[in-house]
């Protein structure tokens, strides 16, 4: 047996004694998404009023755990760094806060946190002793784990082992090791609709083969990695390795070799979905996954010539102001990378940041435009005017590059539903966006 055996069955406890190393007062980073350590925290919260004053920090958790409820805070105070659809449904009432910040500035955040502990889930080792922080070990933990006093891994069988550098942990930098073993693959995502299609059909004319692209997360997204499947030659460089990037690596679209930055290599920080999709990552030599610190980088980003960036939001404002996290005083998601990967495209040698988003949202009296003449109080810009090129609906596309502000309220306008242009022409002019004799 050699070494690292020894010290990997000398370090495993059970999952319930796992959760009885936490001590009052701990601050403990358990992962986001599929990091996040299952079994590990139903076995710590049976626990929590044998506990006192602990911070714990998650980010889009998919298990509605016990912990969210009110009651619990006084014992397990707990904070989102990213939140999900599970998060934003009791935001005001749960037990939950939310701390923004860019990705990019993970590293610095977790110099802030003040945390002790780690526990996240990592694949069984390989035969040199190294676990593999899984689908989204790029998330937070490289940066944790520079702090924490106690790391534990529980083990999962189902995570796909990634063995890029970053994303692997020896046994001998850890304190303990569990068990925790459950899936964790999602469903396939549904077919594009005809919205998604026709928006993403609006963004093709702006990706030229061989240029190495990101595209976020959600079904209009999705969409646009589909639509991309006949071109030649791109690379990756992306926050999440998503299903349609899959599909565009099997199509044959994605060779990843014109990349003059890391060339033969797919860059991401993690990655969430279907069965195929975690099959796809499993010891694949292809894809490197990276600290999300340092791949979301501005500069890094723009180290690829020729970067296409595509995100999703959900306002915009007639300047060119852009919501994604949240409307008014409500969170729906968090910052992200979004204004990084816009920042990194802007500073590309040929590179091009485009923001897509739906014309419309149903509101509680009706559909409301997307597009508005300012943002509703409240509501957080994720993406500065300053830094926004392009925006697309399934109107068109609004290149904002060199406008003026009149331009630019003229060309949001054409590409909003036509149902509310022109009460947003009456507004803009009401408020000295644009004057009269100016709209068309």
């Amino acid at each position: 047996m050699s070494n690292w055996q020894l010290a990997y069955n000398e370090k495993f406890i059970s999952v319930e004694q796992a959760a009885k190393k936490i001590k009052s007062n701990d601050k403990i980073w358990a992962g986001g998404l599929l990091s996040t350590p299952y079994f590990f925290l139903k076995e710590l919260e049976k626990r929590h009023t044998e506990l006192k004053g602990c911070k714990l920090y998650t980010g889009l958790l998919t298990t509605p755990f016990d912990f969210l409820k009110p009651e619990y805070a006084p014992h397990l105070e707990h904070h989102s760094l990213f939140m999900g659809p599970l998060e934003r449904k009791i935001q005001k009432t749960g037990n939950i806060s939310h701390t923004n910040f860019h990705f990019s500035q993970m590293g610095s955040l977790f110099s802030h946190l003040g945390h002790n502990v780690v526990v996240v889930e990592m694949t069984p080792p390989n035969e040199n002793g190294y676990l593999s922080m899984g689908a989204c070990g790029g998330v937070g933990t490289p940066d944790a784990l520079k702090h924490a006093d106690t790391v534990i891994a529980v083990i999962n069988k189902f995570q796909p082992f990634i063995g890029a550098e970053e994303n692997l942990v020896h046994i001998n930098d850890i304190t303990w090791v569990t068990e925790g073993h459950h899936p964790i693959a999602g469903p396939k995502p549904q077919a594009p609709s005809e919205l998604e299609v026709s928006i993403a059909e609006h963004v093709l004319p702006f990706v030229k083969d061989n240029m190495t692209i990101q595209i976020g997360i959600g079904t209009i997204s999705n969409a646009m990695g589909m639509a991309l499947k006949g071109h030649k030659g791109l690379g990756i460089h992306t926050e999440m390795f998503t299903e349609s990037m899959m599909e565009l690596c099997k199509a044959g679209a994605v060779t990843n070799e014109h990349k003059n930055y890391k060339p033969n290599k797919i860059i991401t920080a993690f990655t969430a979905g279907s069965q195929e999709l975690i099959n796809y990552v499993h010891n694949n030599p292809d894809i490197e996954m990276g600290n999300v610190t340092h791949v979301v980088n501005a500069v890094e980003i723009a180290k690829n010539d020729n970067f296409i960036s595509i995100n999703t939001c959900i306002m915009a404002d007639l300047t060119g102001q852009v919501a994604s996290e949240g409307v008014g005083f409500n969170q729906i998601s968090g910052s992200g990378g979004q204004l990084d990967f816009v920042r990194g495209a802007g500073m590309s040698d040929g590179g091009i940041s485009i923001l897509v988003l739906a014309s419309t949202h149903q509101g509680k009296n009706g559909p409301e435009s997307t597009i508005r003449t300012a943002l509703p109080v409240g509501t957080a810009v994720t993406t500065p005017r300053n830094d926004v090129q392009v925006i697309a609906t399934e109107y068109g596309s609004a290149d904002l590059r060199g406008l003026n502000v009149p331009e630019r309220v003229q060309a949001l306008i054409a590409i909003a539903h036509p149902d509310f242009r022109d009460s947003l022409r009456n507004e803009a002019i009401e408020a000295g966006l644009i004057k009269p004799g100016q709209e068309v």
